[in-house]
């Protein structure tokens, strides 16, 4: 194999791979400017190593085929159109530059001078056949004499003509270097002001390539016709090789490592693997025929035994070659972290963990931001409210928004399950400030992120920065993260809802805890009485309180009364209380005038929703007398020893209601035997099955009926019978149970 026919081979190689990654380009979106661009640029390139290669072949074996070589090297100055192209993708890629959107038909100058020196050659094959024009002996020697003058004048301008054209064709290249030139200044600026790290390393690659590629380009073809130095064909043949190889490489390693004009990396690592199958399977044939050739010379005849042996070697070798370069293949590209669609697969698997809404915010939209090159992302979440709020960064300021949830978009949302477009969402909101807040997010496709039916947010997409459109595969990996999004969502609001129950249980221990301090630790007992007191709060703190007082030696103030509200409310109600009956209790030896002061300053601490029945009363141990009064609580019941009964009515309205309110109070006279039972609410509205309340009749029939011999026993057995008629249904209200017997 001779140097030139080698040279071809590579040349064509080289060739067809530019055309294919033009096309594959192309195939990817069609519809997409930049791709367009981009795959008639390579196009462009492209036919200048495959016709080189077919030039080399053809003047090789011009001396039999006798063919016209300077019409088909003219032809070949058709690739000279790479040069525009390249300054026109240089315009438009990392994205438009301002003049050509101000300016869009500039677009077509660009190719003048290539078109202009295209025709040029294409009609002229040199100065000689300009000066041949000037030829009149065609119209006879009298005629040409009479035309001489004429022949003066079109003599002066062919040859002014010859001379342009030799100039135009010596130093026309010298135009192809400016447009390189300006070509890498604007890409080379352009990519100076992006910011997209990823964006960076496509446009990095690329440029890099091409400066080399074409500068490479402009010593073997360009410096020679500017400067007064010659080269050889061989080294001219290397170096165009070497640039060929170096611009095809770069954008073809920018197309599988980091999935340049948003290749799908899928397809492009197949394109690779399909090139290094065909050139292993290329290597094989070009050894077969050399070795066939080289044992026929040996020895002199075929040896049909030969092709059979390079089958059964291709058998056992081609399988296991071509899987050792698609496994090489695999770990070149396969895991790379810039291939936004494994980085989209991993943040749909990682959002599940993140159980803060800011958190999950901020790497969804820095992820997306990043991974697909795009101009914004925002995260538009649903509120506690129901309406949905999004945060919106401009000029370092951040913004706070918010759709109505009875608003037109979040309404349109609700409705669609798919990705939809900013255009096709004006043709149904026609709220000026929603659509005004959509222009202010720069939304291009919005996708509903809803579970289970429900809307949950709205994922918004501003525009790729390489201005692509969205793929199919784009669509197919948004659906499944904004699936996994919906449910990340729900699981952040599961999430806070269970801390929120976990800190009201808190709460409530709280309150409870305080309950139990409020409560006397210590029943006070004598000579001539007892007491057995209970207090069962129920699931949800009530506010249920008693108290006894030891006023003196013979005095003991006895209370119990149900404070308004549950929870932490409920306790400090009840602490309010516990406090200025304390204080108040010490001051006078009056009932009334206890409550009275109780109920002034519950009335100017609390809301008038906050509020209490309270029951307080005073006994003398040694006259055995009872003062009580009563704001609005049970009426206790009274037993005599006889089995007759009453209630201890008197008093006035519940406290915390109407502030400097007079208060009744009321002394009886006890006798040894008689009991007192002081209860709340818990005990008489205590609920069976069949939803029937235990009752004020059924306590007072336990009380007269029972023969208890103490204060425990009857207490005792009234709570025992209260559990045997609820039958284990749970109670809504504390128990509060207190028996005063005299001995």
């Amino acid at each position: 194999m001779d140097f030139t026919l080698l040279t071809s081979i590579i040349y064509l190689t080289v060739g067809v791979l530019l055309a294919l990654i033009g096309i594959l380009i192309f195939r990817e979106s069609p519809s997409q400017r930049i791709n367009r661009a981009t795959a008639v640029m390579l196009i462009l390139a492209a036919l200048a190593p495959i016709m080189g290669a077919f030039g080399l072949l053809i003047n090789r074996m011009n001396a039999q085929l006798k063919l016209d070589l300077q019409l088909f090297q003219r032809i070949f100055l058709i690739w000279e159109f790479f040069f525009p192209q390249l300054l026109y993708f240089s315009l438009i890629f990392p994205r438009e530059r301002k003049y050509l959107q101000d300016y869009p038909s500039v677009i077509y100058f660009l190719y003048l001078p290539h078109l202009f020196h295209f025709l040029v050659v294409l009609f002229f094959r040199g100065p000689e056949s300009i000066m041949s024009l000037s030829d009149f002996s065609q119209f006879g020697a009298q005629s040409s004499s009479l035309l001489q003058p004429v022949a003066i004048v079109i003599n002066l301008m062919l040859s002014a003509l010859s001379m342009f054209y030799e100039f135009h064709i010596n130093f026309f290249a010298l135009i192809n270097l400016i447009y390189v030139i300006a070509a890498i200044v604007i890409m080379y600026k352009g990519y100076k002001e992006l910011t997209s790290p990823r964006m960076k390393k496509q446009v990095g690659l690329v440029l890099w390539g091409i400066r080399v590629s074409v500068g490479l380009y402009a010593i073997a073809f360009l410096l020679p016709r500017l400067f007064p130095f010659k080269t050889t064909d061989t080294v001219i043949y290397f170096i165009t090789i070497l640039a060929l190889l170096i611009g095809a490489g770069s954008i073809a390693w920018a197309l599988i490592k980091y999935q340049f004009l948003d290749i799908s990396q899928s397809i492009s690592r197949n394109f690779l693997f399909s090139i290094c199958s065909g050139f292993i399977l290329g290597t094989f044939l070009v050894l077969y025929g050399q070795s066939k050739d080289l044992m026929t010379s040996l020895v002199g005849f075929q040896i049909p035994v030969l092709e059979v042996l390079f089958i059964i070697l291709a058998a056992i070798l081609m399988q296991p070659t071509i899987s050792g370069i698609k496994l090489i293949i695999d770990k070149l590209f396969g895991r790379d972290q810039s291939d936004y669609r494994q980085v989209l697969q991993s943040l749909s698997h990682d959002i599940l963990t993140i159980m803060d809404l800011e958190t999950l915010n901020e790497k969804i939209t820095s992820t997306l931001t990043e991974s697909m090159m795009l101009e914004n992302v925002h995260l538009i979440i649903e509120n506690k409210a129901g309406d949905f709020e999004v945060n919106c960064e401009k000029q370092g300021t951040m913004h706070h928004h918010k759709f109505s949830q009875r608003g037109e978009f979040v309404a349109l949302m609700r409705k669609i399950n798919k990705p939809i477009g900013y255009e096709e969402i004006l043709a149904h909101v026609a709220a000026g400030h929603e659509t005004e807040l959509l222009n202010k997010l720069s939304c291009y496709l919005l996708i509903p992120l809803s579970h289970r039916g429900d809307l949950n947010g709205v994922l918004c997409l501003g525009n790729k920065l390489t201005r692509t459109s969205f793929s199919a595969e784009d669509a197919a990996l948004l659906n499944v993260l904004s699936d996994q999004i919906a449910i990340a969502l729900e699981n952040i609001e599961l999430y806070e809802e269970r801390l929120e129950r976990q800190h009201i249980q808190k709460e409530i221990a709280v309150a409870r805890d305080i309950q139990k301090m409020l409560l006397p630790y210590q029943i006070p007992s004598g000579k001539n009485f007892e007491i057995s007191a209970m207090n069962i709060p129920s699931k949800e703190v009530g506010g249920d309180y008693y108290d006894f007082i030891q006023l003196d030696e013979h005095h003991i103030g006895v209370a119990i009364g149900d404070i308004s509200g549950k929870g932490i409310p409920g306790a400090m109600l009840m602490s309010n209380l516990q406090a200025t009956l304390r204080a108040s209790a010490w001051k006078s030896d009056q009932p009334a005038e206890v409550m009275k002061t109780i109920n002034h300053q519950i009335s100017n601490t609390t809301s008038p929703e906050k509020f209490a029945t309270f029951f307080y009363g005073i006994l003398n141990t040694k006259k055995l007398t009872f003062t009580f009064t009563n704001a609005g609580h049970n009426y206790p019941i009274i037993k005599k020893r006889k089995g007759e009964y009453c209630h201890l009515t008197g008093g006035g309205l519940v406290i915390g209601v109407k502030q400097d309110y007079e208060y009744e109070q009321t002394r009886i006279q006890l006798n040894h035997g008689d009991t007192l039972v002081f209860y709340t609410d818990g005990i008489t509205e205590a609920l069976n099955p069949e939803v029937e309340e235990f009752g004020e009749q059924k306590l007072l029939d336990i009380i007269v009926g029972f023969p208890y011999q103490t204060a425990e026993q009857l207490r005792n057995h009234i709570y025992e019978e209260m559990i045997s008629f609820t039958q284990g249904e749970s109670q809504y209200d504390d128990i509060t149970l207190i028996v005063l017997q005299i001995l």
